[in-house]
């Protein structure tokens, strides 16, 4: 269903020259970790909705459609001040993380104009970056009991 955008940002997405952008935040979350990491793409902190983002420079690749696969996209979140990789590396890459996307406008930063929910996967922690894979868990590909019934491991079934 889609999210209404505010007037604001309709009008920057509409204008050559806008006076705002919208800025985009980016969480983390992991059973590991007692709150959250938060980062804006920006050069300024930002609050919003009572949580402070610290401001970090980060890449976002929209989802691909290739056929046969699973639409995936991927982020690149800057290591400059190394205070990211270590979560990464003390949890041997944070199976099980969750990335939230949420766009905002800077002059109205409690009120989102759009998010999005993706699992974390694939992600290689440098000096330089901490990049990583997002998309949905591919639930149809997997057995839906953790017991599969063939004539060879029960016979007596068939």
């Amino acid at each position: 269903m889609p999210r209404a955008k505010s007037r604001r940002f309709t009008e920057s997405a509409q204008a050559l020259a806008a006076p705002e952008s919208p800025v985009l935040l980016v969480t983390i979350e992991h059973a590991l970790l007692a709150e959250p990491l938060r980062f804006v793409n920006d050069t300024e902190d930002l609050v919003s909705n009572g949580h402070n983002y610290r401001a970090c420079s980060f890449g976002w690749t929209w989802p691909d459609d290739q056929d046969k696969q699973t639409p995936r996209a991927s982020i690149s979140i800057a290591n400059t001040d190394r205070s990211i990789s270590p979560f990464f590396e003390r949890t041997h890459g944070a199976r099980g993380a969750v990335l939230t996307l949420t766009q905002v406008m800077r002059s109205a930063p409690d009120f989102v104009e759009d998010q999005v929910t993706l699992d974390l996967t694939n992600i290689v922690a440098t000096a330089q970056a901490v990049t990583g894979q997002l998309g949905f868990d591919e639930i149809l590909n997997k057995a839906s009991t953790p017991y599969t019934y063939r004539p060879e491991t029960a016979p007596g079934l068939f």
